[in-house]
């Protein structure tokens, strides 16, 4: 059997910040192109990404949405869409945990770990994959929504928002993968999303919720980027004069949300992935 020739040029961290730079987007690039090769084998990933938009859309939309009515009037189909779309974003949290988990489960991350590879390029790998493959869920919800009734305008700043709230929500999701025991443990993960997508102004506005769950939903991250994709995809919802602030500012709300999870859960990503594995 033969056996494959592995690189012996170790980078250092006294190397020139140029070369650092080109060594990590190397390694990103790999690391993606493995996460997206891997599609490939596992066909049952696109069947649930086609599959569970569509469900949930037919659920939403002809079940639960035959008696509701959005605030001001109009279609609950330019109200459910939009939300519907930020909702897959959000569950890229649970993909992302999921697949670093298993990774590591695996051994995968150890072999990362013993190869000349960027510590922080792997993870950048891992999260522009997850993004890509976000990209797919997304258009598939997107094309759902339309075939039921959905017009947006301003698709291309709305579809925009959605993937950078998209990956920012998977460093979080990564770093909860790096840290959880095994990957049966994110499955947890998968069904604290349904709670939090649960409380926020995707299916109902907030107003009419009582004070203290009103509160919770207001400020919760998922309810500004649901605000502003309904914004730029041009089915806004008139704020209430009494809104919480992420609610009347939705777009720059979003915004902040994405840059704090980035700087919080960027750096803790790549702590843990560095750390030694026992």
């Amino acid at each position: 059997m033969n056996t494959p020739i592995l690189p012996t040029t170790w980078h250092t961290a006294d190397e020139p910040l140029l070369s650092r730079l080109r060594w990590c987007a190397g390694d990103a690039a790999t690391v993606a192109r493995r996460y997206l090769l891997h599609l490939r084998s596992a066909p049952e990933r696109a069947v649930m990404a086609l599959v569970i938009p569509l469900l949930f859309t037919l659920l939403f939309v002809y079940v639960l949405g035959s008696n509701m009515r959005p605030p001001g009037g109009g279609s609950y189909v330019d109200f459910l869409v939009p939300g519907m779309l930020a909702q897959m974003a959000v569950f890229g949290i649970a993909a992302s945990a999921a697949v670093v988990a298993e990774d590591k489960e695996r051994g995968i991350t150890d072999r990362f770990h013993s190869l000349p590879m960027s510590r922080t390029g792997v993870p950048v790998g891992q999260s522009l994959a997850e993004c890509l493959g976000g990209v797919i869920t997304l258009v598939l919800m997107a094309g759902c929504g339309l075939l039921v009734g959905w017009r947006p305008t301003g698709v291309v700043a709305g579809l925009a928002l959605l993937l950078l709230a998209r990956y920012a929500f998977s460093w979080l999701g990564m770093w909860i993968g790096q840290v959880m025991p095994s990957r049966s443990a994110t499955d947890l993960v998968g069904m604290l999303m349904f709670p939090l997508t649960m409380i926020s102004n995707i299916f109902v506005p907030t107003e009419g919720l009582p004070a203290g769950l009103r509160l919770l939903a207001d400020w919760n991250p998922v309810s500004a980027v649901v605000s502003a994709v309904r914004e730029l995809f041009g089915n806004p919802v008139a704020a209430p004069a009494d809104a919480a602030w992420p609610i009347a500012h939705p777009i720059a709300a979003t915004l902040g949300w994405s840059l704090l999870l980035l700087v919080v859960f960027g750096p803790l990503t790549v702590a843990a992935f560095r750390a030694p594995r026992h």
